[in-house]
């Protein structure tokens, strides 16, 4: 109830009823009632409420909410022991009314008891819960994906408006979303840049990945997974894989649904495959060095050619190699690092071995 219950449980907006069914405080004949909202109503009207509930925290659910529970849950939830009685924990086990719930307020509602109450939860239990509060993120990002959308959407127009009316470049309005969306969610520019993108073709392009998303099916990554292999499509090649793709996610993981996104793009249209990668090399080509969390730093090499990648790792690989043969300490991986910082700093790292202990220099096994 969206407000407290006088005594007796009558809503005071609630009117007389007439049938065998009690004032039922929504308003509603309960005679058009589904027989699981009268089995509610009767078992609500079978007592008396303590003081102590009139005056305690209110919740609401509407019929619309409430229209997919099952009636089992719905009595437990409206019943006796109320929002969180003992009833609801076994209803998050394996195949049970709350582990299949969608994401909306009763299931956000069932979480949060759960949440509170971990302790009584089995692992069954525990699980199911789990899984739903999944389901509720996937939700959230869905909302998010549409409002960032709308927002992209709001600036395209500015944007098309002040350029009809000849406003010179850089004071036209909606001519950096990116920036003004980085600035509102604390993310750098090409996050922003790429929610931008991502966000719009979910809203246009992808309508099957982004009801998974409302659902509570698919999640956020795996929904960018999507956006990203089919942004070289065409609308018609888009909305194929998108059923293709949207169906198999929930079942796969991350990098399940990306090696399958990318064969499905290559089969759709090679050449698309083609231009994103020669696009990325010419736009985000870089050399980047990072803060690992652990205080160290690492260095990459961004958008390389696949050919000249595997080369340069082949390299470093058959040197460390070399360094092991010749007895220096450490692990292959550490001495692949050794390699690669005294390669790229102009260094030789069999000048590391006496040379009278030099294995002979050959060339990497594929080039043979």
């Amino acid at each position: 109830m969206d407000e407290q219950m006088p005594p007796g449980g009558r809503a005071p907006h609630a009117r007389e009823q007439s049938g065998p069914l009690p004032d039922n405080g929504f308003d509603l004949d309960p005679s058009t009632a589904s027989p699981a909202c009268q089995a509610v109503f009767a078992l609500a009207a079978e007592r008396v409420p303590e003081e102590w509930e009139i005056e305690g925290p209110a919740f609401s659910i509407s019929l619309g909410d409430a229209a997919d529970l099952d009636p089992v849950l719905l009595a437990a939830m409206t019943g006796p022991d109320g929002l969180g009685g003992e009833a609801l924990g076994p209803q998050f086990g394996k195949d049970r009314s709350a582990d299949a719930l969608r994401p909306g307020p009763i299931l956000a509602a069932l979480t949060e008891q759960a949440v509170a109450e971990t302790a009584v939860l089995n692992d069954d239990q525990l699980t199911g819960a789990l899984q739903a509060a999944r389901r509720i993120e996937n939700r959230a990002c869905w909302q998010q994906a549409v409002l960032t959308a709308e927002f992209a959407r709001r600036r395209q127009a500015q944007l098309a408006e002040a350029t009809a009316r000849k406003v010179p470049r850089g004071c036209r309005p909606g001519e950096f979303p990116d920036d003004e969306l980085a600035s509102e969610l604390l993310i750098t520019r090409n996050q922003a840049a790429h929610r931008i993108g991502a966000d719009l073709d979910l809203t246009s392009r992808l309508p099957r990945t982004l009801a998974g998303m409302a659902a509570g099916l698919i999640s956020a990554d795996r929904a960018d997974v999507i956006a990203s292999y089919t942004a070289g499509l065409t609308d018609e090649q888009a909305a194929y894989a998108d059923e293709v793709l949207a169906e198999a996610a929930p079942g796969l993981r991350y990098d399940q649904l990306a090696r399958k996104a990318a064969a499905l793009e290559m089969k759709l249209d090679p050449e698309a495959v083609r231009a994103r990668k020669e696009h990325a090399r010419a736009a985000r080509q870089r050399v980047e060095a990072r803060r690992e969390a652990s205080g160290n730093a690492s260095l990459a090499g961004r958008e390389l050619a696949t050919a000249d990648a595997m080369a340069s790792k082949a390299h470093i690989d058959a040197l460390a190699a070399r360094l092991r043969r010749a007895g220096l300490d450490g692990t292959l991986d550490q001495l692949r690092a050794l390699v690669f910082t005294d390669v790229t700093q102009g260094r030789d790292p069999l000048d590391r071995t006496s040379p009278r202990r030099r294995p002979p220099v050959l060339p990497p096994p594929f080039l043979l």
